[in-house]
């Protein structure tokens, strides 16, 4: 779905291929979709202008009710009648959400002629045939050189066997951006929550040990000096964990053979015997560095990197939500081709539709403060204010509505006044200008909102 959308708002710029592959096709049903579709973005074009009118969004709405939607359409695209009479109901006044029911189902619809014109071009370019000619010298001096050529690749060979496992285990280190190399376990400690992501990512690694062998013998160094016998308790707890052929001393040890004989050196050189014995300071401290290495080298770099593009992800989203919500000027106009509508758009307006969704999403956007949890609800009301322009109500009633919102969210008696978080400008000129907008008084606050929550609650 995401492949097929990027391709349409390049569509213009590739010559309309997709179009007339639809056109080509002989299925009516192909071509009047994706026909509704480029008509559909000049109706949203309409409400990123520099001066929003009224009239001609109405013009647009109305074409693509009767061209496309209505029973005698002469293009119909075979949407649902049910939904046929809500996009009726809302015609006027038209909003920019009026013609989601219809996007989401041409998307649908479109999806397999774009999967079958794929698999098409899959198809066509496998059937190119390569053929391959090698054109040589044969002489002495070319043969002696293929012969270098073969030993040399040989023994190139067996080292490659040879090494296959350091590059293995060094194969994701080669990924880590440089500057995250170089990290320290102790700057991590101090941040709770960080701490907590990293153990939870050392144990989808299995390799959550290394921290608890780590934090274990910190816990031994701070109580080394303050209580002997609990120092000594937790020596023989360290040593019965840790200093074992499941962990130091086994296959997946943080320590090098040598590393390992050097812990042992102290204790007479024998395994056995320094697992009978009292472990020192000086061993523990020495099992500590070989586990901090091994965090700090390998695990530590992974993890960071992760985050980073847990981080760079999410501030994709946001760009992304962005470009279909948020009206921004470009030159002496609005830039119009990062506005359309989309699935996710659809998705997301669906969900704040829903009373049970919004209400969660309403309590977890407020744990981040900053008027995003009456952001939501005011989302709501302006939906509900549409419903109303849309039941053709009287005039008073409307404006009641109007009042009650602008004195609830943008010009509050109760301390701060603007309860919302829009520009103070944007505000201003709700209040001022009630009169002139019409019914698309709140639009520009409620795309604003929409962005803001997006944003900010990641």
């Amino acid at each position: 779905m995401e492949s097929m959308l990027q391709s349409l708002y390049l569509e213009n710029r590739a010559g309309y291929y997709f179009t007339q592959f639809c056109e080509k096709s002989g299925n009516k049903l192909w071509k009047n979709c994706v026909y509704f579709w480029f008509d559909l973005q000049a109706y949203h074009q309409l409400f990123y202008r520099e001066t929003l009118q009224p009239f001609p969004i109405r013009k647009q709405a109305q074409f693509l009710y009767a061209t496309y939607i209505a029973p005698s359409a002469s293009m119909d695209i075979g949407l649902h009648q049910d939904k046929k009479n809500i996009i009726y109901q809302k015609m006027d006044p038209a909003f920019e959400d009026l013609f989601d029911p219809a996007e989401e189902h041409i998307l649908t619809i479109l999806l397999e002629p774009w999967i079958k014109m794929v698999e098409a071009d899959k198809c066509a370019y496998g059937k190119v045939e390569l053929v391959e000619e090698t054109q040589q010298l044969d002489s002495v001096y070319f043969r002696k050189l293929q012969a270098l050529h073969q030993v040399s690749s040989s023994k190139k060979d067996e080292s490659t066997v040879a090494d296959a496992g350091a590059l293995k285990e060094d194969q994701d280190l080669h990924q880590v951006p440089k500057e995250l190399a170089g990290s320290n376990l102790s700057d991590l400690i101090r941040d709770k929550e960080k701490l907590e992501r990293f153990w939870a990512f050392l144990n989808e690694h299995s390799a959550g040990m290394d921290l608890m062998c780590w934090l274990d013998i910190e816990e031994f160094r701070k109580m080394l000096h303050e209580d002997k016998e609990k120092s000594d308790e937790k020596s023989k707890d360290i040593k019965n964990k840790y200093l074992n052929k499941k962990y130091f001393f086994g296959p997946n040890s943080p320590a090098t053979p040598d590393q390992q004989e050097k812990v042992l050196m102290p204790s007479g050189g024998g395994k056995r015997q320094i697992l009978d014995d009292q472990l020192s300071a000086e061993v523990l401290l020495e099992v500590q560095q070989c586990v901090q290495k091994r965090l700090e080298e390998q695990w530590l770099p992974l993890f960071l990197a992760d985050e980073q593009r847990e981080v760079d992800g999410r501030a994709k989203v946001r760009d992304i939500t962005e470009d279909f919500f948020m009206q921004r000027p470009a030159k002496d106009n609005w830039d119009v081709e990062s506005v359309s509508s989309s699935s996710e758009v659809i998705a997301f307006r669906k969900a704040l539709l829903d009373p049970v969704t919004a209400n969660l999403f309403q309590r977890f956007v407020s744990l981040k403060g900053d008027l995003l949890g009456n952001g939501v609800l005011f989302w709501q009301e302006v939906q509900k204010y549409k419903d109303l322009c849309h039941s053709h109500c009287p005039d008073a009633l409307v404006q009641k509505k109007i009042t009650a919102i602008i004195d609830c969210f943008i010009n509050s008696a109760i301390p701060p006044a603007l309860q919302i978080d829009i520009p103070p400008e944007q505000a201003k000129k709700i209040v001022e200008h009630r009169k002139e907008l019409g019914p698309y008084i709140f639009r520009e606050a409620q795309v604003r909102s929409c962005v803001n929550l997006c944003n900010r609650s990641g």
